[in-house]
């Protein structure tokens, strides 16, 4: 005969779960780690999921609550950015818990404290491991390979424009007496949150397509565990990868993030950054006016010597030269009376010659002029009835060429014009403003102007005219659309 099973309702089971914990448990309380999973806030209360991992695997999972009075009581004891750096998705943390079980909604753990220490070992753990392997693939000191320019005047500036730090930057960049003509291309990013690793490593990487002297990153502050989020690898990498110097000023004083460390030059505030980029050039306008100053001083210096060695050289040049033109001038006189009497004497020799050599050559000639005047009137009577004859020729074969020339090339021109014609033709009936609105494309006017040349503006009563349709409508709203090649 087999046993008589004993029945439980789930409510007894859950019950008897429930009254075992209270004996058991709830005088008691622990301190357990556990990484956070998801956090939901409602009404002041949080709603934690918590997980544990053995290897890699997830090896517990459990809710837990703060309950709204106890959350006060933490911020009071760490501060309020504290413990909003703690909570964040991911984070591993120590807490002291009080374990609950109720019937329906199961085991809870219920947190009463959080030790901020075990997370900023855990935060110091990440950074040491991003560190070790920054190096290992010998990308730490990259950075520090780059020259940063003497003065910086185009600046790639990549923070959260709603944050004080990002504003004290460009004031303190841009109100000086020194210079404030910078060109500044901003590339807004979020500095806290899931998605602001992401956004950081884009702007990096679009930073460096741009045309910049530097990047400027900026954070302005905030908890370690808000700061955290500069020790991330994946930022740190795109620092040292990035072809232009990186500047921080993430905006903290003790310690530095992994950020700092590879970037070409780290500041405590986004403040101490401006100050630096304006004071950079302070300093190299002044180098500049001494060195302007000491150039003149050196050209108005040389200029006197040489001006003393010019008088100098000029004094003993000039009574070199008229010694060496009083010298030449009576060896030329000398020489010009010697050719003088030389050339009189050939000039008598060569007269007599060239009249001898006249009187043959004269006669020689009239005889080859006679004889050549004769030949060529012979040779002219023959040419001229040739030509004659050869000129009739060409008169007839030519005329009929011409006219047949005549006849096809106005056939080419009348055939080449009627074909131009037909696409003139052609190219009107595709312009015909019916075939336009029949293929989908409408026009928008405002008081007959089109809406392209002049300012619409909200309330303004808008005329489309379709293929089938003229439409009236009122204009309600409007956004302005700008294009990359405008």
């Amino acid at each position: 005969m087999s046993e008589e099973r004993k029945v439980y309702s789930l409510t007894q089971l859950n019950q008897s779960f429930e009254k075992h914990i209270w004996e058991h448990f709830s005088s008691r309380d622990f301190w357990i780690t556990a990484e956070l999973i998801k956090i939901n806030q409602k009404s002041g209360h949080f709603y934690i999921e918590l997980a544990d991992s053995i290897n890699d695997q997830t090896s517990a999972r459990s809710f837990a609550t703060i309950w709204a009075s106890t959350y006060s009581t933490i911020v009071t004891e760490i501060g309020l950015k504290e413990t909003q750096g703690i909570l964040q998705p991911g984070n591993k943390v120590l807490i002291n818990v009080k374990i609950e079980f109720h019937t329906i909604y199961g085991l809870k753990l219920k947190i009463r404290a959080i030790d901020p220490a075990y997370s900023y070992g855990e935060i110091e753990r990440k950074r040491q491991e991003v560190i070790k392997r920054l190096k290992k693939e010998e990308l730490f000191d990259q950075q520090k390979r780059l020259r940063l320019p003497t003065i910086i005047k185009r600046i790639a500036l990549i923070g959260s424009p709603n944050t004080s730090g990002y504003r004290d930057f460009q004031n303190e960049l841009l109100v000086n007496h020194d210079y404030n003509k910078f060109v500044i291309k901003e590339f807004p990013v979020r500095v806290q949150g899931d998605a602001a690793v992401k956004e950081i490593v884009a702007a990096i990487k679009d930073a460096n397509r741009h045309d910049a002297d530097v990047i400027v990153i900026l954070r302005g502050g905030g908890s370690k565990m808000d700061l955290a989020l500069f020790d991330d690898y994946e930022i740190s990498k795109a620092i040292c990868m990035s072809r232009l110097p990186v500047l921080t000023g993430i905006g903290h004083e003790n310690d530095e993030v992994v950020a700092d460390l590879v970037a070409r030059i780290t500041f405590i505030t986004p403040t101490a950054v401006a100050r630096h980029i304006h004071y950079a050039i302070s300093s190299f306008k002044e180098i500049m006016r001494e060195l302007h100053d000491k150039s003149i001083q050196m050209s108005l210096q040389l200029l006197s010597e040489s001006k003393e060695e010019f008088i100098h050289y000029n004094n003993y040049l000039s009574h070199h030269s008229r010694e060496l033109i009083h010298y030449w001038r009576g060896t030329f006189q000398e020489k010009e009376y010697e050719i003088l009497q030389k050339s009189r004497t050939l000039l008598y020799e060569g007269k007599d010659d060239l009249a001898a050599l006249s009187h043959r050559t004269s006669s020689q000639l009239q005889r080859l002029v006679q004889q050549e005047g004769s030949f060529l009137e012979r040779y002219l009577e023959r040419i001229s009835d040739l030509g004659q004859q050869q000129i009739e020729r060409e008169k007839e074969m030519n005329l009929n060429q011409i006219l047949s020339s005549v006849q096809l090339l106005s056939q080419q021109i009348i055939d080449r014009e009627r074909i131009v014609f037909s696409n003139q033709e052609e190219l009107l009936g595709l312009l015909n403003p019916l075939k336009i609105l029949e293929s989908g494309y409408t026009i928008s006017t405002i008081e007959d102007q089109d809406v392209k040349n002049r300012e619409v503006k909200i309330g303004d009563e808008m005329k489309t005219l379709a293929f089938n349709y003229l439409i009236t409508s009122k204009i309600i709203s409007k956004k302005d659309i700008k294009h990359e090649n405008n």
